[in-house]
C-alpha cells in the first residue's frame, strides 16, 4: 500500500520490501512469499499494490496475509494503521502486518491491537541500511578448578621425586609416552570429564592404563597418579552479542520471531570487566535467554 510519493522520497523502500520478503520466506518455507504484487480491491474496484504477499493452502482453503513496509524516519501513527487496515479489508486478506524499522507510536499500537493488525520491526544482521545489533540477556556461569595431584608407588625400589608429580614424564607399560598428569587433567577438565559442581572432588584416576614413571634412578616403575580438585562458581549477568539473525521484533509483545540465530565466542575479559557479578543465590536483574557455562583452570599444587 506504499504510495508513489513515499517511494519517490525513499529510494531504499524497495530494498526494505525485499528484506521483509526474504525474512518471511525463511519463517514460512512452505508458503508462497512474493513481493511487489497487485491484488484486486473488492470494495475499491481497483488493483492494490501489495509490498509482500503470503499465501498458503490448507486443505481446500487458501489463506492470504499482506505485509506493508514503511521506511519512515518517524514511527507510524494512527492514520497509517487505519489506512493499512482499509487495504486489508479491500483485498479480503485474512491477516495484515505492518513493518516499520522506526517503530510505531503508542496510539498506533493501541489502534492496531483493536484491529488485529500485527506490527513488526525487522531484526536482521545483514549488511544493509537497517542492520540490527542484537544481544541476548545471558548468564555466564564460570566454574574454576584448583587441582591437587597425588602419586603413589608400592614396589620395592628406591624412588626419588625430582619434580612436581604433575610434570613427570608418563609412559605405558610398553614404554609409549603419555601426556603428563597436568596436561591430562586440564584436557579432562576442559572437555567436561571431571566434576563441575561447586565443592571438592578427590582421587580421580587420570589414566585408563597402567602408568610408569622414572623412579629418579633410571628405572621405569609402576605408579598411581590421581587428581583432587576444588571447584568454585561465579555467575555473571550481561548481554551476549548475536552475530547472525534474521527475523522480526513483535511491537505488541517485544518478542523476536526467528527460526535461527548464531552467537560468537564468549569474550572472557569482557565478561569479567563489564558484566554484573551476581552474589551467591542472587537472581539476575532481568529475564535470561541463555546460560553459558565456562570452565577455567586456575592452578595446581
Amino acid at each position: 500500500m506504499t504510495t508513489a510519493a513515499e517511494m519517490d522520497n525513499d529510494p531504499d523502500w524497495r530494498k526494505l520490501e525485499q528484506l521483509v520478503a526474504s525474512i518471511q520466506a525463511q519463517l514460512a518455507p512452505g508458503a508462497s512469499v512474493r513481493h511487489n504484487v497487485e491484488l484486486a480491491g473488492v470494495h475499491s474496484e481497483t488493483n492494490r499494490q501489495i509490498d509482500v504477499l503470503i499465501e498458503a493452502n490448507v486443505g481446500q482453503y487458501k489463506f492470504r496475509i499482506v505485509l506493508d513496509c514503511k521506511d519512515y524516519k518517524t514511527p507510524v501513527d494512527v492514520k497509517g494503521i487505519e489506512e493499512f487496515y482499509g487495504l486489508v479489508q479491500d483485498v479480503q486478506a485474512h491477516k495484515g502486518v505492518l513493518v516499520c524499522p522506526s517503530g510505531f507510536s503508542a496510539s498506533a499500537k493501541k489502534r492496531a491491537k483493536k484491529l488485529d493488525v500485527d506490527l513488526y520491526r525487522p531484526v536482521d544482521t545483514g549488511d544493509h541500511k537497517w542492520k540490527a545489533e542484537v544481544a541476548l540477556p545471558a548468564i555466564c556461569d564460570v566454574r574454576t578448578c584448583a587441582m591437587s595431584f597425588r602419586i603413589s608407588m608400592s614396589q620395592p625400589y628406591a624412588f626419588t621425586l625430582s619434580e612436581h608429580p604433575a610434570l613427570l614424564d608418563v609412559f605405558t607399560s610398553t614404554a609409549l609416552p603419555l601426556d603428563n598428569a597436568l596436561t591430562a587433567a586440564i584436557d579432562a577438565w576442559n572437555s567436561g570429564q571431571l566434576p563441575v559442581e561447586p565443592g571438592e572432588f578427590g582421587h580421580v584416576d587420570l589414566y585408563s592404563v597402567e602408568t610408569l614413571v622414572d623412579n629418579g634412578h633410571g628405572m621405569l616403575v609402576s605408579v598411581e597418579l590421581t587428581l583432587s580438585g576444588l571447584v568454585e562458581q561465579k555467575r555473571y549477568f550481561g548481554r551476549l552479542p548475536i552475530e547472525k539473525i534474521s527475523g522480526f521484533e513483535d511491537q505488541h509483545t517485544g518478542a523476536v520471531i526467528t527460526n535461527a540465530f548464531s552467537v560468537g565466542a564468549l569474550d572472557w575479559e569482557n565478561v569479567r570487566s563489564n558484566w554484573q557479578l551476581l552474589k551467591d543465590g542472587e537472581e539476575s536483574p532481568g529475564p535470561v535467554a541463555l546460560t553459558v557455562q565456562a570452565l577455567q583452570y586456575i592452578g595446581h599444587d
